[in-house]
């Protein structure tokens, strides 16, 4: 009998007659499997951080929409911006901002009350002071800027003469990208007041003498020799 011819080794035979995978098939098959897995694995990582990310950017800046709104919706009631000594020669700060609310209001509505803004740098948060009274209103502030203006735009001098304020928040999320946020609030109940009433001049005739004749304006007849006549 003749020597019989070293078949190579098959794996995963499929049935009679069928050939199967060799171990280079199946090695290189689970190797491009594990690249799959990997690189699929990978994806998935970098689209989650970026799903927190975006989520945490958008939580972030709803809260500092909130607390801008609940700024400028009291800012919206105010009749006067307060002096504030620390912060002279415009009695002006460009950090905290106190207005007083009249009578009428939709939150004390049968009292006069002062209401302080201000940001909390320690804190990273914005706060809501009246009396000895304090409310967080937005966090992860990294500073708040107030800006007064006149009725017409232009930039106030000193409290009386601020009839708007803009603001402006700056917020910071998770990947430490910086956000700006603003909005801007006329003051509905602020009235200009004036320090010394201008004098109305008041008309008086010239007097006249006993002697004196009032002046005859002559009359010029129409016709020929007079003015013309309307057409």
């Amino acid at each position: 009998m003749g020597k019989r011819k070293a078949k190579t080794p098959r794996v995963l035979a499929q049935g009679p007659g069928q050939s199967g995978w060799t171990i280079l098939e199946v090695i290189l098959s689970l190797s491009l499997a594990a690249t799959v897995v990997a690189a699929a694995a990978g994806l998935t990582r970098v689209v989650g951080r970026a799903f927190v990310l975006t989520e945490s950017r958008i939580e972030v800046s709803q809260a500092a929409r909130r607390g801008l709104e609940r700024i400028t919706e009291e800012l919206r009631w105010a009749e006067a911006v307060v002096d504030d000594p620390a912060c002279a020669p415009t009695l002006l700060c460009p950090t905290r901002v106190r207005v007083r609310i009249p009578r009428g209001n939709p939150y004390r509505h049968a009292s006069v009350y002062e209401v302080t803004f201000q940001h909390n740098p320690r804190q990273r948060e914005v706060e809501r002071r009246v009396n000895t009274g304090v409310n967080n209103l937005s966090a992860n502030i990294d500073s708040v800027t107030f800006t007064y203006l006149t009725a017409l735009g232009a930039p106030a001098e000193s409290p009386q003469t601020t009839a708007r304020i803009h603001v402006e928040m700056q917020v910071r999320h998770r990947a430490g990208a910086t956000l700006a946020i603003e909005g801007e609030v006329g003051l509905r109940n602020h009235r200009v007041h004036y320090a010394t009433p201008t004098p109305w001049s008041t008309w008086r005739p010239v007097p006249r003498g006993p002697v004196d004749r009032i002046p005859v304006q002559p009359i010029i007849p129409p016709g020929p020799m007079g003015p013309p006549q309307p057409r």
